[in-house]
């Protein structure tokens, strides 16, 4: 069970951050898709934590935002 929510907290970190970045960019999740060659539905499920995203999406979503891969997995502080 600790497993599984240190689990779920770091991939909450992982979306939040993906979209946080997305804002800044004015980036939409259609135009994310559309960067990285992938389906938009496939974007909206994973930035909704229904499914987790492959390592090769994760590295075009790092080269598409232009951010460090630890970026992505590290707690933003309010």
């Amino acid at each position: 069970m600790e497993n599984r929510s240190n689990y779920e907290k770091k991939r909450k970190i992982l979306e939040d951050n993906i979209i946080r970045i997305m804002r800044e960019k004015n980036l939409t999740a259609r135009a994310l898709s559309m960067r990285i060659e992938e389906n938009e539905r496939c974007i909206t499920r994973m930035l909704s934590g229904k499914i987790d995203p492959s390592l090769n999406t994760l590295f075009d979503i790092v080269e598409v935002l232009k951010v460090e891969p630890p970026e992505l997995f590290t707690k933003k502080e309010s």
